[in-house]
């Protein structure tokens, strides 16, 4: 689930034998806000030599290294060889992801999620610490994450459908046929053999 507390208190308090576990995808967004407020501040002091370099660099810096192309990965370079701040910031981005790569046991996740906190806290960055804190704060729900390895991915991806939809049809009077638009959106497609047999 979300990190948000009354979701977390309703379980807590419907289901007292759950176990919680924090979705991956919201922890991420929540330090994408920590790297994008660092990078405002590093924006607000630099010279004007330096700020042509920030600007337009939030993309480069919240977009996973991989899904960059040539120019793209250039330009990162560029930009974290001129800024030491922002380099800590990307390479503890990088850092966290491995939380849930190699998450391992309760014990061994929340052992590795502390000594992040301890990294990012070394960096004397307010966001930094803000962020750490946050993690410690829900640190069991975060690691539940190595007994129960379940995210809200597929949800996340049937909202964005469903937005989608809403968009290209403006306005739908018809709730029915939107209804049954997101029935077909979640659907897989069946081989061509199969339309007749299930029709």
């Amino acid at each position: 689930m979300d990190m948000w507390q009354p979701f977390a208190q309703a379980v807590a308090e419907g289901l007292p034998a759950a176990a919680i576990v924090f979705d991956r995808f919201h922890v991420v967004q929540q330090y994408s806000k920590a790297i994008d407020s660092v990078r405002r501040s590093e924006f607000k002091r630099a010279n004007k030599a330096d700020r042509g370099l920030l600007a337009g660099s939030r993309y480069l810096l919240l977009k996973n290294a991989e899904r960059l192309n040539d120019k793209q990965t250039t330009r990162l370079e560029e930009l974290l060889a001129a800024n030491a701040n922002l380099t800590a910031v990307y390479s503890l981005k990088e850092q966290l992801q491995q939380l849930w790569v190699q998450s391992g046991s309760v014990t061994t996740m929340s052992q590795r999620l502390e000594a992040w906190c301890a990294l990012a806290e070394t960096t004397g960055l307010t966001p930094m610490k803000r962020f750490a804190a946050m993690l410690h704060r829900h640190r069991d729900g975060i690691c539940n994450y190595a007994d129960h390895p379940i995210t809200t991915a597929r949800l996340e991806s049937g909202n964005v459908a469903i937005g989608l939809i809403r968009k290209r049809a403006r306005v739908l009077l018809d709730t029915a046929y939107f209804k049954l638009k997101i029935r077909q959106c979640a659907t897989p497609e069946l081989p061509l053999g199969l339309y007749a047999l299930t029709g």
